[in-house]
């Protein structure tokens, strides 16, 4: 008689049991979407969505609407957790923030903010209002959206936000929607605008970033120090 072997006869585990088990910073990409998509009598079918899902990415999922997902015919309810999961971890930057986070180096600035920015089709900016201790004064403001050269992305109304929320100094955020972070010659000259502007009121521009695909920045500060001067 030949009888089975325990080792190939156990019955794999289950991704939730995984979660459980190690931890969920453990899952891969497709892993974790797949415990969102369920269910779990049928984990292989949820991997194989999950993979189909992120085959763009995980940014271009990110930042799809439930229209397109529904388009691409996955299930109003799959769909729902994935766009609320989004949403958490957006919500979960945005509550760090009310804690005055310290914005003293670029990648501080970025992890509070890449949530919100590496998801838009669109440019926005913004100013981060600090205090003397380089700690954030409440929310990010948004400037200008769609265009950071127009007028209304010019130094009286960037100037005058950070003024009103009390900051003692400031930093310009701004993405790039096609993913290449690196300056423009506007993007230059807008800095240099802003730069001698914070000089006459006295509220310095500490560092103006842009932000493309995955988190990546620069920091013009780090790269164009001379515009600083």
């Amino acid at each position: 008689m030949i009888t089975a072997n325990p080792a190939h006869s156990a019955a794999p585990e289950s991704l939730p049991e995984k979660v459980r088990r190690l931890g969920s910073e453990h899952l891969a990409d497709d892993e974790l979407l797949a415990v969102l998509l369920g269910p779990a009598s049928n984990p292989r079918l949820a991997l194989d969505q999950a993979r189909q899902l992120l085959s763009r990415g995980l940014l271009e999922l990110a930042s799809s609407g439930a229209s397109s997902m529904a388009n691409a015919g996955h299930a109003v309810g799959p769909t729902a957790r994935i766009l609320a999961a989004f949403e958490l971890a957006k919500r979960v930057t945005r509550a760090q923030r009310r804690h005055r986070p310290r914005c003293a180096m670029p990648e501080e600035v970025i992890q509070l903010l890449a949530a919100d920015l590496v998801t838009l089709d669109h440019e926005r900016l913004f100013v981060l209002p600090l205090d003397p201790h380089s700690r954030l004064i409440g929310e990010p403001r948004i400037i200008s959206i769609g265009d950071v050269d127009s007028t209304d992305a010019g130094p009286r109304a960037f100037m005058r936000t950070a003024l009103a929320a009390g900051a003692t100094s400031c930093i310009a955020v701004h993405n790039h929607p096609s993913g290449d972070a690196s300056p423009s010659a506007s993007d230059s000259a807008v800095t240099v605008r802003l730069v001698s502007a914070g000089r006459t009121l006295d509220l310095p521009l500490v560092d103006h970033l842009i932000v493309g695909d995955g988190g990546r920045f620069t920091s013009l500060r780090r790269t164009q120090p001379s515009l600083f001067r």
